[in-house]
């Protein structure tokens, strides 16, 4: 039985109730600062440095943080999470968003950044195999190495994940769909930062929740939550 909370209120007013080193991991997304919403009209820097502090306060000294970021502020983020103790990046995925922001004075922005970062070396790690196209298909002694041929008839190799992942963002605008936050990311690729990072049981907070996906991941995937949202019209949704 897991523990699955969500809180409505200003995730500041909540951080000081979390006890130190308690926390397995946080997924978030938080504002970006680039003013593309009213909850993204926010003094970066500052903003940005006291909700890592936070994040490193809570996280257990094996502890994972994944954050979205936009491009716009890597510059300043990364500096951030090494002044405030995330001093390791263990991996930087770009996300290939395929549905991407229009703009009149740059190249439409079809990526956004997730970072990897740990409190030590020593951090939960479950490593995923994907099934992919064996682009060039070696053959040793006659046999195939390494791929086979799958039930479509394609050369194909089991081989680790790679750091460029391709998911289509929620369309929010369609009338057809469930009303989601504009910001909203795929479910399947928080239950791949999750499992990543995180075994059954293991507590996970998202400070910044929006509509809650983190939530629904954790209860896929048998994990304890707490996920705070300042805006209840998306803890509605």
């Amino acid at each position: 039985m897991t523990e699955n909370t969500i809180i409505n209120t200003n995730c500041f007013d909540v951080f000081p109730k979390i006890g130190d080193e308690s926390i397995d991991l946080i997924v978030t997304d938080p504002p970006y600062g680039i003013k593309y919403k009213d909850w993204d009209k926010i003094d970066f820097i500052p903003f940005t440095e006291q909700w890592v502090q936070e994040c490193f306060r809570v996280l257990k000294p094996t502890g994972t943080l994944w954050s979205f970021m936009g491009y716009q502020n890597i510059f300043d983020f990364v500096p951030i999470l090494n002044e405030n103790g995330m001093v390791h990046l263990e991996n930087w995925v770009v996300w290939a968003r395929q549905k991407g922001r229009g703009a009149t004075k740059h190249l439409k922005s079809q990526r956004e950044d997730i970072f990897h970062v740990t409190k030590s070396k020593n951090f939960t790690w479950n490593n995923i195999k994907i099934l992919r196209d064996a682009v060039v298909a070696y053959v040793k002694d006659g046999k195939p190495r390494g791929w086979f041929i799958n039930e479509d008839g394609r050369r194909v190799r089991w081989t680790g994940l790679g750091n460029v992942w391709v998911f289509t963002a929620p369309f929010w605008n369609s009338k057809t769909d469930i009303p989601v936050h504009p910001a909203q990311k795929p479910i399947a690729m928080i239950e791949r930062l999750i499992q990543l990072s995180s075994n059954e049981g293991d507590f996970i907070l998202d400070p910044f929740a929006g509509s809650c996906v983190v939530d629904k991941a954790c209860k896929n995937l048998c994990r304890n939550s707490i996920c705070i949202e300042k805006e209840e019209k998306y803890i509605n949704v």
